[in-house]
């Protein structure tokens, strides 16, 4: 009986922000400008989807404080819960001002 022997290797798809410098082949100085770019994008990315999930929360509890018939997908998140996504937008959006002033400074 005949066998294949399977030579090719499962790769993992990375996050575009996660991507290992030395596979970028660029000199050093545009690896360094576009690792920055990069992380600049990852944490605006992180910060629209926090924002799209809070608003998200918020139009199910506002559907279900007027006692509307509700998608049975939505979900409110708990008071915690909104105060530590919120926590997170913070500290996202001072990491990303931080990260445009370096890039500003250049």
């Amino acid at each position: 009986m005949a066998t294949t022997k399977h030579t090719a290797h499962a790769h993992t798809s990375e996050p575009f922000w996660l991507v290992d410098e030395h596979h970028l082949h660029l000199y050093p100085e545009p690896t360094k400008e576009h690792i920055s770019l990069m992380r600049i994008a990852g944490a605006s990315l992180a910060m629209g989807v926090i924002r799209n999930l809070l608003r998200h929360s918020n139009a199910h509890r506002r559907t279900r404080l007027a006692d509307r018939v509700t998608d049975p997908t939505l979900w409110p998140f708990s008071p915690t819960q909104v105060n530590g996504l919120r926590a997170a937008l913070y500290f996202l959006r001072r990491y990303g001002d931080d990260l445009l002033q370096a890039e500003r400074d250049k």
